[in-house]
């Protein structure tokens, strides 16, 4: 095998070299690599410096911690506050009274549709906290399973958001009022745990 022969196989072995401009407009060469994992597009998942604008109640956004926080509290503090006003306005103090017959008062069927409303919304707010952790709405799926919901509940809590865009958006601002009430609700939650820790201790021993 000739001298020319041998540096031909040598030259078609060798990974091809392409030209192309760099920022500054520059003619480089660049020589392809065959053996390299193949690139993937990633441009929807770098941070190009701008926040999520989109409505609070969307399912397309994004929610930090404080914000899961602070929305979840203003729901549940809105279904109350719309429970106390149409109960005392239209059904009075008997609103969650039984009939004679044992039929639920109407404040029971008040009840039901106002717990759905409440739990639209929170699906809507999980979704977003969802979306901070750069995971999919459908892990909301989760609170339907024993134990797990409980774990569930954990994370939307305590597992930080994505740094920066991930492949749902943009990072979202917590805005002032958002901290003032998600402060608010981790008090009740610690004043929860507290008083649960101490009625399990003192209750048992009144029994007796």
């Amino acid at each position: 095998m000739g001298g020319g022969n041998v540096l031909r196989m040598v030259l078609r072995a060798l990974p091809p070299i392409r030209a192309k401009k760099n920022r500054k407009g520059y003619l480089i060469m660049e020589q392809s690599n065959p053996y390299r994992a193949p690139s993937v597009d990633v441009s929807s998942m770098i941070d190009d410096g701008t926040y999520d604008q989109t409505n609070p109640l969307s399912p397309k956004g994004r929610f930090g911690r404080l914000s899961y926080l602070a929305w979840i509290f203003l729901v549940g503090i809105a279904m109350y506050a719309v429970m106390a006003v149409l109960g005392v306005a239209i059904f009075g103090a008997s609103m969650f009274t039984s009939g004679a017959n044992g039929v639920p008062g109407a404040g029971m069927a008040l009840l039901l549709p106002l717990e759905l409303v409440a739990f639209v919304f929170f699906a809507l707010i999980a979704i977003r906290r969802l979306h901070d952790c750069n995971a999919s709405g459908w892990w909301l799926l989760l609170i339907v399973v024993p134990l797990a919901n409980v774990v569930f509940g954990l994370f939307l809590v305590l597992k930080a958001g994505s740094e920066g865009g991930n492949r749902f958006g943009s990072p979202r601002l917590t805005r002032g009022w958002e901290r003032v009430l998600a402060y608010i609700n981790i008090g009740f939650m610690v004043l929860a745990l507290v008083g649960g820790i101490v009625a399990a201790v003192v209750i048992p021993g009144l029994a007796h």
